[in-house]
């Protein structure tokens, strides 16, 4: 029972929800089994960790049919009735967060029931709300649409006294509705096919961009959206910077959803043209992260996501902005997930000591920590193993303690079941290129010719990590 659908869910509740569901469980409109309260009763005592022993299915029915033998059967039933009321609550708490939604259900109501003053003083009220949002996203044109289309559509509507210009609102809605949807995806789409080189077709699609192109027929989401999408098509810096620029200045017009994703288009165009080594694209990148940070784009509900941690880091440290790197870490590592906060922080500290060419203390640090996560191990021992690499090209001292390392990372690799084959192999092949290298190294035997073969080789690879920095560093031995 403890890995129950039950359980899980009521793991999520808080101490305040869990007293509500026992008043809505006991309220004679849901008049479901009779069992249903006296086992919440007893399952709430383990509230909120749900762990206990007696949290056995065998215990729990014992508890509810004293004069019963256990029936496994029988005990699906009372939780799948219990987890139904669950369900029921939680929609229940739903419609009372969202006002929005509510009005709607209530002008529904009075629609379908023929109360036809009732109804149409919702769909104003409706209409009103809508106006006063800030946004003319999706969610804005879709639904206002659906509030026109119902009133229209009413029997009880005398069309021929509804606004002249009625149904053109309804249409442009539609319209609006169908074209930032559309762009949506395709940006999506296109951002998808650059990754998996997978090509997609969608209909409409040039004509949508083509009306989005004049100033009179677009809104600001077909704009951006629009703008996003040609990203991964026209690779050109003008475009990006016109759509920074529009992106930036109408930020508080934009529904936090199309924020998150027009910032991420934008983002990730910077990174990939950074990554193919224009350095003007990685101060963009530097400079939209910022923006992030600063507009909460990458903040919700008081958490930022690891990997947006990290890669803040590697920027920084990149640019070689050492300073306002250690600051971020501090200030922002509480927000992380705690499973993860000291992997990501300890990982972050020591990518900083290798930017700054401290070394010793890059590996130290590794070495002195236990990742409790596997994908930091790894990312940890690929850190550890170049600072040694770097500390070797200056100190043949070093070639044990670098041996050992490689041995060691090996045996990791092979022991590790969490990493796919693919994974392994591309790991694997680091380590033997610089186990190559200073072992020719050492023997005085990596000569010009030599290092030009070995880093043939190393081109010639489909997969191996850290291409770029092993042919680098073969050259400085």
């Amino acid at each position: 029972m403890h890995e129950s659908k039950l359980l899980k869910i009521l793991k999520t509740l808080s101490d305040e929800e869990i007293r509500r569901f026992h008043k809505f469980i006991r309220s004679p409109y849901y008049s479901y089994k009779k069992h249903c309260v006296p086992f919440f009763e007893y399952v709430r005592k383990y509230h909120p960790e749900y762990t206990s022993g007696k949290l056995s299915k065998e215990n729990v029915f014992h508890h509810l049919f004293p004069d019963r033998q256990f029936q496994s059967q029988k005990m699906r039933h009372v939780m799948t009735d219990l987890v139904n009321l669950l369900e029921e609550f939680l929609v229940a708490e739903q419609v009372q967060k969202r006002d929005f939604e509510r009005k709607k259900l209530l002008r529904d109501a009075y629609g379908q029931r023929d109360l036809y003053e009732y109804f149409e003083k919702s769909t104003e009220e409706i209409a009103k709300e809508l106006e006063a949002l800030p946004y003319r996203n999706s969610f804005y044109q879709y639904e206002s649409m659906k509030n026109l289309d119902q009133f229209f559509f009413h029997p009880s509507t005398k069309k021929h006294l509804v606004k002249e210009n009625y149904l053109e609102q309804m249409d442009l809605h539609l319209d609006h509705f169908f074209e930032i949807s559309k762009l949506k995806v395709a940006a999506e789409m296109a951002a998808r096919s650059n990754i998996l080189s997978k090509s997609y077709h969608t209909r409409y699609l040039n004509e949508i961009l083509h009306e989005s192109e004049k100033p009179e027929g677009s809104t600001l989401e077909v704009d951006l959206y629009g703008k996003a999408r040609n990203l991964y098509v026209n690779d050109d810096r003008p475009q990006f910077l016109k759509a920074t620029q529009i992106f930036l200045e109408n930020t508080p017009k934009l529904h936090r959803n199309d924020k998150v994703l027009i910032f991420n288009h934008l983002l990730n165009f910077t990174i990939r043209k950074g990554n193919s080594g224009q350095q003007e694209y990685i101060e963009d990148s530097f400079k939209l992260y910022q923006i992030g940070i600063d507009d909460k784009i990458l903040i919700k509900n008081n958490q930022m996501t690891d990997s947006s941690f990290t890669n803040i880091c590697a920027i920084g440290i990149k640019l070689q902005k050492f300073d306002w790197v250690e600051q971020f870490i501090e200030a922002y590592s509480p927000l992380l997930r705690q499973d993860l906060q000291s992997n990501a922080k300890t990982l972050c500290l020591a990518f900083l000591f290798y930017g700054k060419k401290e070394f010793e203390k890059t590996e130290q640090l590794i070495s002195r920590f236990q990742f409790t996560n596997p994908f930091y191990q790894v990312r940890g021992k690929i850190l550890a193993t170049r600072a040694l690499f770097e500390l070797f090209t200056k100190d043949e001292s070093y070639y044990d303690l670098m041996i050992s390392n490689l041995l060691a990372f090996n045996k990791y690799l092979s022991r590790n079941k969490t990493l796919g084959t693919h994974n392994k192999e591309v790991y694997i092949k680091f380590i033997q290129y610089l186990k190559t290298a200073i072992n020719l190294k050492i023997k005085r035997q990596l000569s010009k010719s030599r290092k030009g073969k070995l880093k043939d080789k190393i081109n010639n690879e489909r997969q191996i990590i850290n291409r770029g920095w092993i042919i680098a560093k073969i050259d400085e031995l």
